[in-house]
């Protein structure tokens, strides 16, 4: 009983894992506007500066009258945050304000969800230009400037812009204020110019070097956080097996399972893990009847596999289905995961899994709480961008790996397990002295 609610509170905290936090952005209108700075009338603009942010109380301290002498526009496009997220609200919210946004000189952009906006703005500007290029930018953040450049490289590579600065928040009112009369000019203290040079990185951190080398030679941002991530998935089944005593049939299964739900997403994962139990099953009929060596019953699991699968999708084509994506196979290399799941069943379900064995789904349910929860670690963005930020954690996840594989104490199932008799043990001690 206590084995099925540590699985079950696993599998709880799997589901909390992959529920990510974001930031919707919503419209705020002041009286039916887009923003709250209103255009004065007797005003003719030269130059128009957009402000991206969450509102308070900034503009209160009539900035815009100073914007008018220096005959600028400050308009503001308004950011809620909400734990929930829509990027197609996002890319409406930017289509509303296209025609502002193309003309504006300067954009001020005070969001800690830069790598969403900026993919948005890039996806826009890939159809409809919004003239990014020749815009200078301004990205209010108390982040570590290493981070941002990881997280942003391939976004603002994409837009083509290299007049890009960060200033911390805590300068936000100074440097408003300053603009508003005309006096910036980048050199302030407080001002940043944001670099995607590798050469700024110090050398004796060799890690970070060198993933800045990568980024700045085009190699996939998301690919180095997958390793990242890959490095921790495999210390949490490590954890999870060695300390807690899950059965995880090894680390690359639960590794491999999870990153077929990754690329395949949930419903389509299990089916094709439900598949491989039906293949094992017919294939272990098959040979009671005729005896096969072990290469013949491997072969003919996956040919029965790629049958059952074939049958299935045809199925779904036929009563039309909203059940499975079929636009995912238009990627030929999905064929990757469809083999991980034969590897998985595989190995899974071996001659040793018996259908009606309490055990031995008792240990299958085990292997999915694991595999869910290094999959709703994947989804945890503050974790993916904190090793971007400091990829040499990779160094502490290593001595942590050492640490686990030392541990030869009582594992915490087998801990609760014995409990009765280490309680009589300690009781019998006593009456004995």
């Amino acid at each position: 009983m206590k084995k099925i609610i540590a699985i079950i509170a696993l599998l709880a905290g799997s589901i909390f894992l992959f529920t990510t936090t974001s930031a919707q952005f919503t419209s705020t209108t002041c009286e039916g506007q887009s923003h709250c700075s209103a255009p004065t009338k007797w005003v003719n603009y030269r130059n128009t500066i957009i402000y991206l942010w969450e509102q308070w109380e900034e503009f209160d301290l009539g900035f815009q009258q100073n914007f008018d002498k220096q005959k600028i526009l400050l308009q503001e496009i308004f950011i809620s945050e909400n734990k929930s997220f829509s990027e197609e609200e996002l890319s409406n919210k930017i289509l509303d304000n296209l025609e502002e946004i193309k003309k504006a000189n300067t954009l001020i952009i005070n969001t800690a969800n830069f790598d969403i906006l900026f993919q948005s703005l890039g996806k826009i500007d890939a159809i409809t230009p919004l003239n990014l290029e020749w815009k200078t930018i301004y990205l209010v953040t108390n982040s570590n400037k290493f981070f941002l450049k990881r997280t942003l490289a391939k976004q603002i590579k994409s837009i083509k812009t290299e007049k890009i600065y960060t200033l911390s928040q805590s300068k936000l009112l100074n440097f408003l204020s300053t603009l508003s009369l005309g006096k910036i000019d980048n050199n302030e203290d407080y001002i940043t110019s944001f670099s995607l040079s590798f050469h700024e990185t110090p050398k004796f951190l060799i890690i970070s070097y060198l993933v800045d080398h990568l980024i700045y030679n085009w190699f996939p941002i998301e690919l180095i956080g997958m390793f990242l991530l890959l490095s921790i998935w495999a210390l949490v089944i490590s954890v999870l097996r060695q300390v807690v005593w899950f059965s995880v049939f090894g680390i690359y299964i639960p590794l491999l399972f999870a990153l077929s739900l990754f690329m395949l997403w949930v419903p389509l994962g299990l089916t094709l893990l439900a598949i491989g139990l039906i293949a094992k099953i017919l294939v272990r009929l098959f040979t009671k009847k005729m005896y096969l060596l072990h290469n013949a019953k491997t072969s003919l699991l996956v040919m029965l596999y790629f049958f059952i699968l074939l049958l299935f999708l045809g199925l779904n084509t036929i009563f039309d289905l909203p059940f499975i994506d079929m636009n995912i196979f238009n990627n030929v290399f999905i064929i990757l995961p469809l083999v991980f799941v034969i590897i998985i069943s595989d190995k899974v379900f071996n001659d040793w899994f018996k259908l009606f064995s309490k055990g031995r789904w008792v240990a299958f349910i085990e292997f999915l709480a694991v595999s869910f929860a290094v999959f709703g670690l994947f989804y945890r963005t503050g974790l993916k961008h904190t090793l971007l930020a400091f990829p040499e954690l990779l160094i502490l996840i290593f001595f942590l790996n050492i640490a686990v594989g030392r541990f030869t104490g009582l594992q915490l199932l087998e801990y609760f397990r014995f409990m009765p008799l280490l309680k009589n043990s300690s009781w019998t001690e006593e009456e004995e002295e």
